[in-house]
């Protein structure tokens, strides 16, 4: 009787500790399957990751871009301890009514996590719209129109394909020497969508599709928020997310209400170092005047690194020297309180010849 109590005991104090972990910031943050997991160095003050994003293959491909595992390769030269990721990993996407296609996006996980695996380091995600959302078709009048949409069927699928525990949202948190990570989820299903701004237009399929601007629940800005409270005492804090803050292109921008109340809430806290976000498929560097930045004086930097093999973007005209519309990876080198970003840039190769 006496081992049951202290049994269940036990059990209490481990829910309540979890719980309370929960209500204090963001839960532990699940490395990709395949990459291994991270052992955090709580003394350490000098180290190297990397940070990219937007991998996916185009339409219904199941392998991805020949340039995911160029860059991947290329980037061990750097011996980074680990690997921070903004999204959209799959070509993902379901059509609204259908069944998701599970062979076929089971697949492009699979493979993408057994590329993901040559890195030879854990890597981390923060989902994008490929990995979450649905295409949807709706009758306005005579003309029809086709926009994307955070889907709940899309992110049950996401989470077990990640192997989150049972419960856990698809943002979190982990720690690694004088630093912290958080990701950001910027796809969270059933928002308010008469408080949304809109996204940008893209050609799909033959179609024009209106993208999502995405969206952070009020309930994940709180946790964030506490997230911050309790890591004052880090160095430096490291925030990746799939919609950017603060974008290149008009359009890009995660919803601008959310927009806003990231931008303040970051303000607030002098540790937060950089927010680096994918979305668009280049490199920019949203408040800087050159391609590589430093760790800022004052506020965090915004950066945008989505060149990790989607179809690529263009720069804004006229062409700055903050932007960069090349496939590429972020070296990040922390050594104590300084923070050096260096741009790689990776070859996609020669253009298959036409038959």
């Amino acid at each position: 009787m006496k081992a049951r109590c202290l049994t269940a005991l036990s059990l209490m104090l481990l829910f309540c500790a979890t719980a309370r972990a929960q209500t204090n910031g963001f839960p532990p943050l699940s490395p990709v399957p395949k990459t291994g997991q991270l052992v955090d160095k709580p003394s350490s003050t000098s180290f190297t990751f990397i940070a990219a994003g937007d991998n996916r293959p185009s339409g219904e491909a199941i392998d991805p871009p020949p340039v995911l595992s160029k860059l991947l390769t290329d980037a061990q030269r750097f011996k980074p301890e680990f690997a921070i990721w903004g999204g959209d990993i799959i070509g993902g996407f379901r059509t609204a009514g259908k069944k998701i296609d599970h062979k076929l996006l089971e697949a492009q996980y699979k493979k993408f996590f057994s590329t993901a695996a040559t890195l030879g380091v854990p890597m981390f995600n923060s989902p994008g719209n490929h990995e979450m959302d649905s295409v949807l078709h709706v009758k306005k009048g005579k003309k029809k129109e086709t926009f994307e949409s955070p889907d709940p069927q899309m992110q049950k699928l996401y989470l077990k394909m990640m192997k989150y525990p049972s419960g856990a949202p698809a943002y979190g948190a982990f720690n690694y020497g004088n630093s912290r990570f958080i990701a950001v989820d910027t796809e969270e299903p059933n928002a308010p969508i008469v408080l949304r701004s809109e996204g940008k237009t893209v050609m799909n399929k033959g179609t024009k599709l209106k993208l999502d601007p995405g969206n952070v629940s009020q309930q994940q800005i709180q946790l964030l928020t506490n997230d911050l409270n309790a890591n004052q005492d880090k160095e430096h804090i490291f925030v990746f997310m799939h919609h950017p803050i603060m974008a290149a292109g008009p359009g890009s921008q995660l919803n601008t209400d959310n927009a806003t109340q990231l931008s303040t809430l970051f303000a607030g806290y002098k540790n937060v170092t950089f927010v680096i976000a994918a979305h668009e498929h280049i490199y920019f560097n949203a408040t800087g005047t050159t391609l590589n930045p430093v760790k800022p004086a004052t506020g965090p930097g915004y950066l945008v690194s989505g060149g990790a093999g989607a179809p690529l973007d263009s720069c804004p005209t006229p062409q700055q020297p903050n932007c960069l519309a090349k496939n590429h990876y972020l070296v990040f080198q922390v050594n104590g309180g300084a923070v050096t970003v260096t741009v790689v840039q990776v070859s996609a190769g020669p253009k298959k010849k036409s038959k």
